[in-house]
């Protein structure tokens, strides 16, 4: 597939910064970093643990050159919007061009060839209907977007810790309330969606990825830079 026209070729790590967040699962968060710093060396890397006590973590991060933040758990979904209210918090303290959330089971292959123009909320679009999101194994985010989300407050929306009660609202809480009975949490992927919608910000497919749920997706020839998740070995 060819590249759009509005793309960024000459970027430098310097534009990029990955965000990971890790609760329980430390070898998957050692292979995403492993990778992460094969192929962008001196990109800002931020992990935080989400309530997540082990002593590997920290030293973890220091190996890898990550900013490291070990804090209490916030992706219950009672605590609402906090979670990603945090990380662009965290990202906006030294903010770079883009922001890239990443999930530690989230494999790089390689460099991106290209990063978008556009500013927006961008990776592999899904349920592009009714309700259009971005995959959150890995999705990105402009600097101006990081800013425009976080002061608008909606993250701290009472609605978004109990949305089952406001499926009427909108069809994003029907999602929200639909993952938050399947595993008590929040979500990335329809929370920024909802925002979005609401700011009127554009969400637009990013080709450089591609990112799924449980499924590893084929990446040939590394068509992709980014997939997600990582195949389990049998």
């Amino acid at each position: 597939m060819s590249k759009p026209d509005d793309v960024l070729t000459n970027y430098g790590d310097e534009d990029l910064t990955f965000f990971a967040l890790t609760y329980k699962n430390y070898e998957a968060t050692v292979e995403c970093l492993d990778d992460l710093r094969r192929h962008y060396s001196t990109s800002r890397v931020i992990l935080r643990s989400d309530g997540d006590p082990d002593p590997r973590l920290p030293v973890l991060a220091e190996r890898h050159r990550a900013d490291f933040h070990g804090e209490s758990r916030l992706f219950s979904i009672e605590n609402g919007g906090a979670v990603i209210e945090r990380m662009l918090v965290l990202f906006l303290e030294k903010p770079t061009r883009y922001l890239f959330k990443i999930d530690p089971d989230t494999m790089i292959h390689r460099r991106f060839k290209y990063l978008p123009l556009r500013s927006g909320l961008f990776g592999t679009l899904q349920t592009e209907q009714e309700t259009p999101s971005i995959q959150g194994g890995c999705l990105g985010l402009t600097q101006y977007v990081a800013e425009q989300i976080l002061q608008s407050d909606l993250l701290r929306d009472s609605r978004l810790k109990e949305p089952a009660k406001f499926i009427d609202d909108s069809p994003y809480f029907f999602r929200m309330a639909d993952r938050a009975n399947r595993c008590g949490l929040a979500s990335f992927d329809w929370i920024l969606a909802w925002i979005a919608s609401q700011l009127g910000i554009p969400i637009y497919p990013f080709d450089e990825v591609n990112s799924g749920w449980k499924q590893a997706p084929p990446n040939p020839e590394l068509r992709y830079a980014i997939s997600h998740p990582r195949a389990v070995l049998s």
